[in-house]
């Protein structure tokens, strides 16, 4: 009996440790998931998101682009770095493409003892671009890039 206790007490203690909350932008009209709900006080509308929680921030910006974007230039991984500058940020790594059905690209950038990932997606279907900007607070670069990568549209 106290070994069942102790395997139900330890089986719940893992599934709360490794939850997932699925948050959702709808007028963005996409879903990204972390471990504690990002907080977004109304800070969003149908071109621009933020929010953040104890371990991250988020900024996101929808941007129309009226030319094509070549599947295999280096667009999204220059336009990725330039965001880090135009932040006056230190670029600290390149990072590659993290979304199997879209182009996508994220560079790691520095702010002081933060980093942050400064990420783009590009979507043919609707000529639009994301602006992602994710600051790690209190998470390690690894588990921001996780969270780059459960991004879903929802259309």
């Amino acid at each position: 009996m106290k070994k069942t206790l102790l395997f139900i007490a330890f089986l719940t203690l893992s599934l709360n440790a490794n939850a997932q909350y699925v948050n959702v932008w709808k007028d963005g009209k996409l879903t990204f998931e972390t471990k504690q709900k990002i907080d977004t006080e109304g800070d969003e509308d149908e071109t621009d998101y933020d929010g953040e929680n104890d371990v991250l921030g988020i900024n996101m910006q929808i941007v129309t682009i009226n030319q094509n974007v070549d599947k295999n230039s280096n667009t999204l991984k220059l336009v990725s770095r330039e965001g880090c500058k135009n932040m006056y940020m230190d670029i600290i790594e390149d990072g590659r493409p993290f979304l199997p059905n879209y182009m996508s690209h994220y560079t790691v950038c520095r702010d002081g003892e933060d980093y942050v990932l400064n990420a783009v997606i590009y979507r043919e279907d609707n000529k639009k671009a994301y602006d992602i900007n994710l600051y790690c607070y209190d998470i390690s670069v690894k588990q921001g890039v996780k969270i780059l990568e459960s991004f879903k549209f929802l259309d």
